[in-house]
């Protein structure tokens, strides 16, 4: 039998796992629209479906499907042995890693964005402080 420090140090691996694919599976969704263009509002359905279709079969956002089947398979696991209303704030810890592809990409990074981030991550700590005891 697996004993309790194995088996918790699992889940938190399993959960920082499944926080950072999920990330990079936005990451990879951004940059594979990014490379589609802005989706065509004006055209016909036949036109739209064109557009869809093409963009998905990219290799961003075929790896965006990868990180988010892997990331969800990650946190089925994670949900079988801790609370929900431990693990899901904890997966804003993913804001991080965009905020940081934010500032690599160029986007526009304001104080009011930073800080924000800054004070969920006020919350991150003490919601993982509270899964601690």
């Amino acid at each position: 039998m697996v004993n309790k420090r194995k088996q918790n140090y699992m889940m938190w691996m399993w959960l920082a796992v499944s926080i950072c694919l999920g990330a990079f599976g936005q990451i990879f969704m951004k940059e594979g629209m990014k490379a589609a263009g802005p989706v065509p509002m004006s055209g016909d359905i036949t036109q739209l479906a064109r557009y869809f279709f093409g963009a998905i079969l990219t290799f961003q956002l075929i790896a965006a499907a990868f990180c988010y089947g892997l990331s969800f398979l990650l946190w089925l696991a994670v949900l079988s042995v801790i609370d929900l209303s431990l693990a899901r704030p904890l997966m804003a810890f993913g804001y991080f890693i965009t905020m940081i592809y934010g500032f690599y990409a160029g986007e526009h990074m304001s104080w009011e964005r930073v800080a924000g981030t800054v004070l969920i991550a006020v919350g991150i700590f003490f919601t993982a402080r509270s899964g601690a005891a």
